[in-house]
């Protein structure tokens, strides 16, 4: 059994930061589907609908291109809502400039699908200048370390 899981890829904001991971694989537009004074997912029918962004390490296919997201990322960081970090499997490059602006590490090019490794609730350090994503599977979580934890 193993409860630690790494995955590899690349920093594209550099940077540090953990937390406990909020996980969809969907696409997210911070212009209009989040609120950035509640740090909350408002898109109606979206996997993350009603979900906190804060403190958590947002794990998404992508964002939805839009001028607004370094916008909105900065009010969420200003409020104490923004995410502490994002794992994606594409970059926006838009949510890259929000990242960049507001001090939130970014990271891509991963090695294993995150989707099959990471679920919501497990401990994420995200460690963009190292390229490593450190992943501390709940309990309920674990599984023989030969195959993805759960699909």
């Amino acid at each position: 059994m193993t409860d630690r899981v790494v995955i590899r890829g690349r920093g594209v904001v550099k940077g540090r930061a953990e937390g406990e991971a909020l996980v969809a694989d969907a696409t997210l537009s911070f212009w209009g589907e989040v609120d950035p004074v509640t740090g909350k997912v408002i898109a109606v029918g979206h996997p993350l609908e009603g979900e906190s962004l804060r403190g958590k390490v947002l794990v998404i296919r992508s964002t939805k291109g839009s001028s607004g997201t370094p916008m909105i990322l900065n009010l969420a960081k200003l409020e104490g809502n923004a995410p502490a970090a994002f794992v994606n499997v594409e970059v926006d490059s838009l949510a890259a400039l929000g990242c960049i602006v507001n001090g939130i590490p970014m990271i891509t090019d991963l090695d294993r699908n995150p989707f099959e490794w990471i679920h919501t609730g497990d401990l994420v350090d995200v460690d963009a200048d190292a390229g490593l994503v450190r992943i501390q599977m709940r309990r309920e979580t674990q599984a023989d370390s030969a195959a993805p934890p759960r699909k």
